[in-house]
């Protein structure tokens, strides 16, 4: 049997140590210029950066110590078809996680945010943890916008308390089928797909004169991803992962961004519910013509009626 797939995600903690090299040598620099000021001038000035590096250092510890936790339980953890082994017994809840990752911005300056939620299930004591066949849904952009929402489990003890471990799992059936057509004066394209299995198929047949291409995108609102383009064409795509997944991290610092950067390294729309198919006819020097349809992917034990329930509550569509 093919083993579950665990992978480790780490945040940077890059961004503390030149924030604290930047502010030492600011503060250098500045203890030589108001060498001459009055005492309580200098030491006034001194106090803003003495307090940026205290604030960085603090989360950077707090980075470095996560990041040091999951990759203890990493390492200790056995993984199986079936769940995983913990090196030891450990306290845990169940649950589902939530992350939101957006950007803002301050006249040339961005910064990354993310909001975290964690709704706690049950409570156990165990050593071994059976992988949870239950729906997840990964909308994220390559810049980490977007959002990520899965079952699973908080570890509560000590020394690996606040371990986070997300499951994605790789069971599910695609449904539905459909057909669209672009047309734009001579250019002609139509999209025809429709579920097989762990797959979505489908085909493009065009005729174009002044458009240059035919465009096959999965998503929604802001979050899409390209899956195929050219005028005359086949394309397969899977909305599921290739093999059960789990996911250690930490719980107070990991994002989208770190899950896009170490599973996936582009933009990933993927999991259970219902997906947006969008066809784009790409005219040169004018508005680009499209058409979307949807299909549906569902968890393959049709006995988890509740959990789609709450899962479609969650994020407002249907299965």
């Amino acid at each position: 049997m093919i083993p579950l797939r665990k992978v480790l995600v780490k945040e940077s903690g890059a961004f503390a140590v030149f924030a604290v090299i930047f502010a030492v040598l600011f503060i250098w620099v500045a203890i030589g210029i108001i060498g001459f000021a009055p005492k309580w001038f200098a030491i006034l000035f001194l106090t803003i950066p003495v307090l940026f590096v205290i604030m960085v250092l603090t989360r950077g510890t707090g980075v470095f110590m996560g990041n040091r936790r999951a990759s203890t339980l990493f390492e200790g953890s056995e993984v199986s078809e079936s769940g995983i082994t913990f090196p030891e017994e450990l306290e845990y809840e169940t649950g589902r996680v939530a992350l939101d990752g957006y950007w803002t911005s301050t006249g040339r300056n961005r910064s990354y945010h993310v909001r975290r939620s964690f709704r706690a299930g049950e409570r156990r004591t165990g050593a071994f943890l059976e992988f949870p066949s239950e729906p997840f849904r990964v909308r994220v952009l390559r810049d980490g916008t977007g959002r990520i929402e899965a079952p699973a489990v908080r570890i509560l003890s000590r020394p690996y308390r606040d371990v986070l471990l997300i499951f994605l799992t790789d069971e599910g059936i695609v449904e539905g089928n459909g057909s669209v057509t672009l047309t734009r004066g001579r250019d002609v394209a139509t999209l025809t797909f429709r579920g097989d299995g762990r797959f979505l198929i489908g085909t493009v047949q065009a005729e174009l004169s002044k458009a240059r291409k035919v465009r096959i995108e999965v998503g929604s609102g802001k979050v899409w991803r390209k899956i195929a383009e050219g005028q005359s064409f086949e394309f397969t795509f899977s909305p599921l992962p290739e093999e059960k997944t789990v996911v250690f991290a930490n719980y107070k610092t990991v994002s989208p961004l770190s899950l896009v950067k170490t599973l996936w390294r582009d933009s990933a729309v993927l999991g259970h519910g219902t997906f947006e198919l969008k066809a784009v006819l790409d005219v040169p020097l004018a508005r680009d013509v499209v058409e979307k349809d949807s299909f549906i992917v569902e968890l393959t034990d049709r006995e988890r009626k509740d959990e789609k329930n709450e899962f479609e509550e969650e994020w407002g569509f249907k299965y």
